[in-house]
């Protein structure tokens, strides 16, 4: 394999065709994930800054993981922290 062959119109065509969706599909992810997670109540602890780093550091699967299990998991343990303060207040 030469460096002509490499690129090759058609190959970079390939590249091209493939690698701008999903470069899109990736930024969607992560950018949709952010704005989630940035609009989820405050909860104590580091949660928040964890899943921060999942979804940066771990590409295009970080952001799928945080849907999957994160989204969720945010949202039980922020009603579960509103609860306890509407009982403190009691």
């Amino acid at each position: 394999m030469n460096l002509d062959s490499i690129f090759d119109s058609d190959f970079i065509g390939i590249i091209l065709l493939v690698g701008i969706p999903l470069l899109a599909l990736q930024l969607i992810l992560m950018i949709t994930a952010l704005v989630s997670l940035i609009r989820k109540p405050p909860v104590p602890g580091n949660d928040k800054i964890l899943w921060l780093l999942v979804i940066l550091l771990i590409s295009t699967i970080g952001p799928i993981i945080y849907f999957a299990i994160g989204s969720s998991k945010m949202d039980e343990k922020a009603a579960q922290y509103e609860d306890e303060q509407e009982a403190r207040r009691q």
